[in-house]
């Protein structure tokens, strides 16, 4: 599961600076819609998979994506391919994931706040988990970019509606900062937030789970763009993403596959 829900290179994109990546993640005030669509195709590499402090695959995963926009609306096509080893999924060398989401930034600025909402598909061939669809709505403080180390927070709530029923928040924060015209870096960190429906889903304590609501992950990451032609960008990202103690991480230490990880990844992306 990705889209829309961690950091990746579509955040420095959408910051100002460059790339595209794991979520659609519209950070800051859009530009003017364009009069045709743009079309983004990226294909990443990354030593595991991991989605809000879950492990699916300590191995490596190919991670293509297609990401159509036009008038302030992203359509977007996301997959995880298990490429080496077993994931969480029991898939190895196929498909494990293969979501779709769609996403609107709100022509409006109030307070220098911009906003996004969306709906997530969420598909798992090839495994016999459900599929399931989550709702989100983001709120990106812009009034930070100018200064001399800008600074991008932003707030997601993502709501499930269909097989989970319950709620993750996450908190962004993120520093970009442009080294040249086609060099872009950035760091930041992020925390998410489930409620009790949420955290008894995706870490079930026993047969009769009772996840408390709480704090679930948290993430330090850090991000570079690099801009090989004006339709070509390289792109690498290395997070480390940790659980929170207690409950949360002993249910994850018997389902997933590390209870804390250091991820890398490298990618290109290609600008129709």
């Amino acid at each position: 599961m990705n889209k829309v829900t961690t950091i990746g290179f579509a955040v420095l994109l959408t910051a100002g600076i460059a790339g595209a990546q794991d979520d659609m993640v519209m950070t800051g005030m859009p530009p003017a819609a364009p009069a045709e669509p743009e079309v983004t195709a990226t294909a990443a590499l990354f030593s595991s998979y991991v989605w809000r402090g879950q492990v699916y695959n300590n191995d490596v995963v190919l991670q293509p994506e297609i990401t159509i926009s036009q008038y302030d609306i992203s359509l977007n096509v996301w997959a995880n391919y298990d490429l080496a080893g077993s994931s969480a999924f029991g898939v190895s060398d196929d498909i494990s994931e293969l979501d779709l989401s769609l996403a609107y930034t709100l022509p409006i600025d109030i307070n220098q706040l911009a906003f996004d909402v969306g709906a997530i598909y969420y598909t798992f061939p090839n495994t016999l988990s459900p599929s399931t669809v989550e709702l989100f709505a983001r709120a990106t403080v812009t009034s930070f970019e100018d200064y001399a180390v800008p600074v991008i927070p932003s707030v997601t709530v993502f709501g499930d509606v269909d097989e989970v029923r319950g709620t993750y928040v996450l908190i962004d924060v993120l520093v970009p900062y442009t080294i040249s015209d086609v060099f872009s870096v950035g760091g930041g960190i992020s925390a998410g937030y489930g409620n009790t429906s949420y955290n008894d889903y995706y870490f079930p304590n026993g047969p009769n789970p009772t996840q408390n609501a709480g704090w679930n992950d948290y993430n330090f990451y850090g991000l570079a763009s690099y801009e090989l032609t004006e339709m070509l960008t390289a792109e690498a990202s290395a997070t480390y993403t940790l659980l929170e103690g207690g409950a949360i991480k002993s249910a994850a230490g018997s389902i997933y596959e590390a209870k804390e990880k250091l991820w890398v990844g490298v990618g290109i992306a290609y600008d129709f």
